[in-house]
Formats: structure tokens, sequence, C-alpha cells
């Protein structure tokens, strides 16, 4: 009697399936619960699939009655054969005992997995990105260290008894749900943060014939926000100052610079990743909420006002911004439509320049800035306050800084701006690796750094940022 391959949809009767992620300090194993009525005139001996991630060991379990207890069984459960074919990364699984028709079959599966190219690492703190959206929990151990950041809308709660902390679905859903456009990943970090040292260096060149004289240079640096911490340690001739979008901004004066010399200067940033440590759920406030806090003449109304890259009035945008306030319950489920429009129907095409909001939605393509815009304007269209954040992301593997941008969106009800990134596909916050540089909300077409001088000559700056580990 051979296994079958594939259990066909016709042989079930119906099937119920839950799978968890189980963390450990070192391991990371996949446990499958299946239960289901077998619904052929075939026997259901065993069967064979493969998995989506590489595995370096399977063990199998056949549920039964207590009737049929033997030797072996332990709380309903014996092991049952279970072999992995490393090559292909298939599972074969054969049951002590076959189903007939009619039968209620159940059993589990314990899959180790290789943590080669699956877990990732940023310092100390690993990081997976789950292939799949059917998760049901998330347990981390207590070895396994704190939670730092998960991508899932969901919630984090404790058992007691083992002092687990367990990522599960809210009432609104019975998987964890995601919504990252790298085959619906589920983002999961843990463990402990590393601090990140960023180094600012200025070369400053006069190129031209005359000598230049109160040469200004302002600069953008990492401010404080939900997910990170900045600490900043100026040189003398260096000044600190905040705007209205609660940047932070460098000031350098230098008196004078004579023709064809430069002048090198630099200043250090630490940032420490804070994460978002308590999973959140879309509920993010009312549409009550908003209109109060948008209310004429308030900083609030400032934050849903147009740019360039934000044009309100353009009918697609009117049309699109009617269309989810009809589809939407609330604000948070605005908001929630809103994100999830951008992050699959917009295709994800890097182009060089910045298109505005409207450009985006009638080609339906663009890269982390478009998209980023384009988000911004829906939630703004929608009289929801928004801004366009510009940073970096740090590339694991190289450990460089890459450009890249994403969102704030005000909540009433988590006190302050909210961070997304909706081409990542990142709701409930932003990831370890990136790094917040300027947020764009009231002050509009921000440049990173820019200056002034006095003279008739040319001077010219160059910027070079470093990344280094602590």
């Amino acid at each position: 009697m051979s296994m079958n391959s594939l259990k066909k949809s016709s042989q079930i009767k119906k099937e119920i399936r839950t799978t968890e992620l189980v963390i450990d300090s070192n391991d990371v194993m996949v446990k499958e619960y299946v239960a289901g009525q077998w619904n052929s005139e075939e026997l259901f001996v065993g069967f064979s699939y493969s998995f989506a991630i590489k595995i370096d060991s399977v063990r199998g379990f056949q549920n039964i009655p207590p009737n049929e207890y033997k030797n072996g069984a332990k709380n309903g459960k014996i092991p049952i054969e279970s072999k992995l074919n490393a090559l292909k990364n298939e599972i074969h699984v054969r049951f002590s005992r076959p189903y007939q028709k009619g039968e209620i079959y159940a059993y589990e599966l314990h899959l180790l997995i290789n943590p080669n190219g699956f877990i990732q690492q940023l310092g100390s703190l690993k990081i997976i990105d789950w292939p799949k959206q059917d998760l049901s929990r998330i347990i981390f151990l207590p070895n396994a260290g704190s939670i730092f950041f998960s991508s899932a809308l969901a919630k984090i709660t404790a058992d007691i008894r083992s002092k687990a902390k367990i990522i599960e679905p809210g009432a609104f859903s019975h998987s964890i749900i995601s919504h990252s456009r790298k085959s619906s990943a589920i983002r999961i970090e843990w463990g402990k943060v590393s601090p990140i040292l960023l180094q600012f260096n200025y070369i400053i060149r006069n190129i031209g014939r005359k000598i230049a004289k109160n040469i200004k240079l302002t600069s953008y640096i990492p401010p404080n926000t939900k997910f990170q911490k900045s600490f900043i340690k100026l040189n003398r001739n260096i000044y600190q100052n905040k705007d209205l979008d609660e940047n932070i901004m460098v000031d350098f004066e230098l008196e004078s610079l004579d023709p064809k010399m430069q002048y090198t200067f630099s200043f250090t940033v630490q940032i420490i990743k804070t994460g978002n440590r308590s999973i959140i759920l879309p509920n993010f406030g009312t549409w009550n909420e908003y209109k109060s806090l948008t209310s004429p003449n308030t900083i609030g109304e400032s934050m849903i006002q147009p740019s360039r890259f934000w044009p309100l009035e353009n009918p697609k945008i009117i049309e699109l911004v009617k269309v989810l306030k009809k589809n939407s319950i609330n604000a948070s489920q605005y908001i929630k439509l809103a994100f999830e429009f951008v992050n699959q129907k917009i295709s994800y095409e890097i182009n060089g320049i910045r298109e505005d909001a409207a450009s985006v939605l009638a080609s339906r393509k663009g890269d982390c800035s478009e998209m980023s815009d384009l988000f911004v304007a829906i939630l703004r269209g929608g009289g929801i306050p928004a801004k366009i954040v510009h940073g970096w992301i740090i590339e694991l593997e190289s450990f460089k800084l890459e450009p890249h941008a994403w969102c704030e969106f005000f909540s009433p009800r988590a006190g302050g701006w909210r961070e997304c990134d909706p081409t990542w596909g990142y709701l409930t916050g932003v990831s370890c690796q990136h790094i917040t540089r300027q947020r764009e909300g009231i002050i509009k077409e921000q440049h990173a750094f820019s200056w002034i001088y006095q003279g008739e000559t040319d001077v010219t700056i160059e910027e070079q940022i470093s990344i280094t580990k602590i």
C-alpha cells in the first residue's frame, strides 16, 4: 500500500489546521496540529509534502482515542514514522494504523528549523521573516529573550505557568495577520539590542577664486522617535535646534575659507532601537477624535494639508478616499485599508525620482518614496494627520546604510505618532533596520542638508555617513 502523495479536497470532509512557531534560545520549531475526517474509500495511511522553509528534523505524533492506548502512548499521542528527505526538503509520514472513510484523524508534526539563511541577526538581535500568513501563535520560551518587534496585527499574552510570552490573534481574526509584500511575511525580532553609531563627516570645499565667509551648514540628524533613541555628541561650533516636524538639526558655522582650500568636521550620533514590545492591534482612533484633532487653526489642520507630492484635490485621489471611507466602519479600518491598498496594489519599481501621489495612483508603480507619498495623501485626504519619513535601512549582510522612506500617522489612542512602512508591509511599526533621519509634514520638500555663505566664490559640501556597531 503506497502513501498518499497529496490529500485531495475530495478525500477530506473537513480539516482544521493550526500552526505554532516556538522560539527558544537557540532553536526555532514549527508545531503543526491537524485534525479532520477522512472522506475516501481509499485508506489514509500517510502523506508526503514539501515544506517552504529548510528544516533539520521532523517528529510526528498520531492522536489516538483512549481505547487504542498501547505501550508508548502518552497523553493520547503515539510517535509515528516520520522521515525527512533533506535534499528535497520533503517530509514523509506514515500512520501507526490507516484511517478508513468516515474516521476522524488527528496528528501533529514538530519541525526543527534549519537556522542557516532563516534566522538573521543585527548585532545580538535575531530576526525571522516567516513566509506564511497562517500562524496561529508565536511562542517565546523564557530562554529566548525579550520580544523586540513584530509586524503582526496581534497581541501579546503571558503564560504564568511556563513564563512564556505568546503573540496571538486578536478577537478580529483566527490567525496572525501581516501585510508584507515578501510572500505575506511576518517579521519577528527578539533578543538584545546593540547600540549603533553613525559618524557624520562633512568636507567643505571652496572651489572658487575668492574667499568664502560666514559659511553655515544645516543638517538633519536622527531624532528621538517611538522606535529609536538618539544621543548626539556635538563638537565646538556645532549647535542643535528643532523644527515644527519634531526633527533635530545641527548648525555648523565656519567664519571663512580661503580659495582652493577645504575644511572637514564631524560628529557622531548613537542610536538605540526600541522596537514595539507591545504588539499593536488596529485601533488607532475614531473619526470624531480625528475631526477634533484637525479643527481649524490647529497644528493638526496643518498636518492634513496638500503639497506638491500630495495633490489632495486630484479627482482620482478624491475618488479613492471616498471608496475607502465607504468600505470602512471606522477610522482605524480606513487606515488599514489605505495601507493594504498601497502595499498590495502598487508595484515596487525603482525610478530614481520622486513622483507625486496622483502619478503613482495612475501608473500603479513606484518606489518607497512614491508608495509612502501615496499613503500620506490618502490619509490626509481622509482627514488623518500623516507625514513621510526619510531615513535609511541597515543592510544586514553588508551592514551599510541604504536610503529608504516610510510614514508616520497620528494615533489618538496611542497618544502620538505611529510609524509604518507601506513598502515593507509593516503597519504596526518599523523594524530594527529602520533609522529615521527626518520627517516631512508641516515643512515641505526638505533637504537632508543645506548651506549658505557669503562671497563671490563657489562652495561645495560633501556629506559622508558611516555606520558601526558599538
